[in-house]
């Protein structure tokens, strides 16, 4: 299971989730800070300001392996 199939099983919503090349992006909320405690590169997580929404997000780095999946297949 990806990082995000585990985010959006522990309730978190599709637009909550999104993603830059490698690089997760989860919108900070009570499940994602669950995830993030529990997450075992904690310590490379980050947070940040959308500039779009203006909320707080997590950049989880490398997390987001349907990247490494499409250059691989594609």
């Amino acid at each position: 299971m990806t990082d995000k199939e585990k985010l959006l099983s522990m309730g978190m919503k599709e637009e909550e989730i999104s993603n830059w090349c490698s690089d997760l992006y989860v919108k900070k909320n009570e499940i994602s800070e669950k995830f993030v405690s529990e997450y075992e590169f904690k310590m490379n997580v980050k947070t940040f300001v959308s500039q779009i929404d203006k909320k707080i997000w997590y950049e989880i780095p490398f997390a987001y392996t349907e990247y490494y999946y499409k250059k691989v297949v594609y």
